[in-house]
């Protein structure tokens, strides 16, 4: 099943994008959140991919829009570097940077 929502992170709107365990039950959620210089992706999705094509994204484990924002980045894209990502930052953080 697929889920969008927008969401106010202090006072930015992010498109969520969530899906239900793609690989089937007892597998992880795939989580995305939209923003207008970048996005934010679940582990579930590549960051080499997000290189490739010059995007600015950040990956960050978790199996809810609430555990992206507040969980660390785990890893970042070099255009996400670029604006100021960091490892380590919360999901919140980063919306203040791709918002």
């Amino acid at each position: 099943m697929v889920k969008t929502e927008i969401l106010n992170v202090n006072g930015k709107l992010v498109q969520g994008v969530h899906i239900n365990a793609p690989g089937g039950e007892g597998h992880p959620n795939m989580l995305v959140m939209v923003l207008p210089k970048g996005y934010i992706m679940c582990g579930y999705l590549n960051l080499g991919t997000a290189d490739a094509v010059g995007d600015a994204a950040c990956v960050i484990g978790g199996a809810s829009f609430e555990d992206l924002l507040a969980h660390p980045v785990k890893a970042v894209s070099v255009e996400g570097e670029k604006l100021g990502i960091k490892v380590g930052m919360t999901g919140a953080e980063v919306c203040e940077i791709l918002g």
